[in-house]
């Protein structure tokens, strides 16, 4: 039977409280009192949104007894003992200005965020690139940095797979909020890339070495090794950058319940077409936001995700093409996308 806490969302909130401010202040024996407050915090949360855009998957609960197991891979870490299967990644060794490397960021501020999450109590796991197959936790967080190919471009940026969960989603949010008030990094709203969203790791459906669906997931480009400004903070004080992101990990275990598998099950919708001529395609499902294009009436998209009447979609045959569409601009033709 599933324990509900029976102080209900002022315990969340006051879990949250503390754990940042224990956070804040000390990686040590401070935090160390507040264990186990966040695993008696639980959460309400709204069930599925009723449209013609939405439906859930089979779930698969992940229902492991004991603290909340975490998953933090250092980007690139290792990368040359990918399997077969991922042979043809074992070159990308990351982002690089001079002696400045992405995969040692990534893999120092990956440690420091597993020692502060165990210090909490968490069951925190080092991940190198290769992931056990099918792998099963409460969270995953893929930790990168990024190089600079755009003119300007500076900051972090995160996201969850193409099809994900609302866990994984919770995630997002969680990390979105705690990570810029540790670093001062901006976000680098615009950047999320097609292949962020279809990381390997996120797979399952094409790798074998992948998580296993049901595990709640993020992936996080923590800022820019080529831009000053970004390094300075990321191989200068990488403790803060860790602090945003295991501080936002505690936020969504704090706020979520482990055995919910509505939450956990990964979103499926119709595919779709276009029916308004000239359709715009939004980076942002808001009004007045950047566009990414026009769609003509006729073109089949993908939706992958729904949120306050806009439909995220992958434009069908052309992949590197996404954003954000009026529900109302859009009519299911049936079939999975």
């Amino acid at each position: 039977m599933r324990r509900r806490d029976p102080t209900g969302t002022a315990l969340v909130a006051a879990a949250w409280a503390l754990v940042i401010a224990t956070l804040m202040l000390s990686v040590g024996s401070r935090l160390e009192a507040e264990r186990g407050l966040y695993r008696r915090a639980r959460a309400g949360l709204d069930g599925p949104v009723e449209s013609h855009f939405s439906g859930l998957g089979t779930p698969a609960t992940w229902t492991q007894p004991g603290p909340p197991r975490v998953g933090v891979q250092a980007g690139h870490w290792r990368i040359e003992e990918l399997p077969e299967e991922l042979r043809r990644l074992r070159s990308s060794t990351g982002a690089r200005f001079g002696e400045y490397r992405e995969v040692d960021a990534n893999l120092g501020i990956a440690r420091r965020v597993v020692e502060q999450l165990r210090t909490a109590g968490v069951d925190a796991e080092l991940l190198p690139a290769t992931v056990p197959p099918g792998y099963r936790a409460d969270a995953f967080v893929s930790i990168h940095a990024d190089g600079a190919a755009r003119l300007g471009a500076r900051g972090w940026k995160a996201a969850t797979p193409w099809r994900a969960s609302d866990a994984s989603r919770q995630l997002l949010d969680a990390l979105a909020l705690t990570y810029s008030r540790f670093t001062d990094l901006p976000e680098d709203r615009y950047g999320t890339t097609y292949n962020m969203r279809g990381y390997y790791a996120f797979s399952h459906h094409r790798c074998r070495h992948a998580i296993h669906p049901s595990t709640p997931a993020v992936i996080i480009e923590t800022g820019f090794v080529t831009v000053r400004s970004d390094r300075d903070v990321l191989f200068g004080n990488p403790e803060s950058v860790a602090l945003g992101i295991s501080s936002g990990i505690m936020r969504f275990l704090a706020r979520r319940d482990r055995f919910a598998p509505e939450v956990l099950a990964v979103r499926e919708y119709p595919a779709a077409r276009v029916i308004t001529p000239g359709a715009p395609l939004s980076c942002h499902p808001e009004e007045g936001e950047r566009l990414a294009g026009r769609l003509p009436a006729g073109t089949m998209v993908r939706p992958v995700h729904r949120k306050d009447g806009w439909v995220e979609v992958i434009v069908w045959g052309n992949y590197r093409r996404f954003g954000w569409v009026r529900e109302s601009d859009l009519e299911p033709v049936g079939g999975p996308s």
